[in-house]
């Protein structure tokens, strides 16, 4: 079995937009920038034999302020720039009662059947709540951004940069077996 890192893409893969919502998504491909240090981070993971995913919650589309061409020219951007094996969207409403809208779990069972993946030996990265809580209930190990989005939900670790975070991810997957001897 194959161990993955699943990546939440606002305010980690990309940089939020500005406006009068603090943690905007962008809305077009014009406004989607990578966030520094997302591609040496995702390579170092890459060459240390771990699997990338971006899992993400884009209710813009079930509102009607995204445009799904849109949505996918910024994931063009993204994959042409950044090693990544496979993106899961959610397009649905924050409170439509869908399995995939994190902190439900749908977009990570289906990548983990499809690629057939450790769960106890992947990690989640993400700046939010929701995704620590799915990774808690996945048995994935929880690396997070330092964010005021991050709640007060459990979490593995929380780290102030990417470059630790990465440092972080590469010396547990190194060492799982011997960790997992403690």
């Amino acid at each position: 079995m194959k161990s993955a890192v699943f990546f939440e893409r606002d305010g980690v893969i990309n940089a939020y937009t500005q406006g009068t919502e603090p943690h905007r998504s962008p809305e077009s491909v014009e406004a989607f920038t990578l966030c520094k240090g997302i591609a040496s981070l995702m390579k170092t993971l890459k060459e240390a034999g771990l699997l990338v995913f971006v899992t993400t919650h884009q209710p813009g589309l079930a509102q009607g302020s995204l445009d799904r061409r849109e949505l996918e020219r910024m994931h063009l951007v993204m994959k042409a720039k950044l090693p990544i094996d496979d993106v899961l969207i959610c397009p649905h409403e924050p409170s439509d009662p869908c399995p995939c809208a994190k902190p439900r779990t749908g977009l990570f069972k289906e990548l983990e059947h499809q690629y057939r993946l450790d769960m106890d030996h992947s990690f989640v990265v993400s700046d939010k709540w929701q995704d620590a809580a799915a990774a808690h209930t996945l048995g994935c190990i929880s690396v997070m951004l330092q964010s005021p989005l991050l709640g007060k939900v459990q979490r593995d670790y929380t780290l102030e940069s990417l470059e630790a975070i990465g440092e972080k991810i590469a010396y547990l997957h190194a060492n799982q077996s011997e960790l997992m001897l403690a």
